[in-house]
């Protein structure tokens, strides 16, 4: 492959790593570009979650298996592998090489996909409203404070509550004075 088309190839993977909400989006948009970029014709993981994973679906997960190259990667006290297999060669340093420039991608997507997508920023208005709830106010003392209707401010918790991935006022003060790591 030349470098141009390896470089592609890495390009390709990094993006599809970042489109990674499920395991099933490692099977779809991962594993194959992952595959293409080193040339191994099939791999086993086990993602931050324990789960394990093959691909293609059907490979057979021999642990004997030879040759094989294998990433681990650990986040927050867990960890997570990728072992891939090829039959007819050893992997390469150049094969190694471009297993390390991707990891890092690798590992946000593994974790994704056990931990799901992480929490979106709050909006201005949102961060006001948890703030006030985090300060112990009523949804009705916060209302006439930022001057909008009791509903609007149950409308602006509700969706704080989702982008924080919580689901009541105490979490959700608790989040915004500690961000999620």
């Amino acid at each position: 492959m030349t470098a141009e088309r390896v470089l592609t190839v890495a390009l390709d993977l990094v993006a599809a790593t970042a489109t990674v909400r499920t395991c099933t989006d490692l099977d779809r948009a991962v594993w194959p570009g992952l595959s293409a970029l080193v040339g191994g014709a099939s791999l086993a993981a086990t993602g931050f979650d324990g789960r394990a994973m093959t691909w293609p679906r059907d490979a057979a997960a021999d642990p004997g298996a030879r040759p094989r190259a294998v990433l681990v990667v650990r986040r927050q006290g867990a960890e997570a592998s990728v072992a891939l297999r090829r039959e007819d060669r050893d992997f390469t340093d150049r094969d190694v090489a471009l297993l390390h420039l991707v990891r890092p991608h690798l590992a946000d997507a593994l974790w994704r996909a056990a931990h799901g997508p992480p929490p979106r920023p709050l909006t201005a208005r949102e961060q006001a409203v948890v703030a006030r709830v985090a300060r112990g106010a009523t949804d009705a003392a916060i209302a006439h404070e930022l001057g909008i209707s009791r509903r609007t401010v149950g409308k602006h918790l509700e969706n704080a509550y989702a982008a924080l991935g919580v689901h009541d006022r105490t979490s959700a003060a608790l989040r915004l004075a500690v961000p999620p790591a």
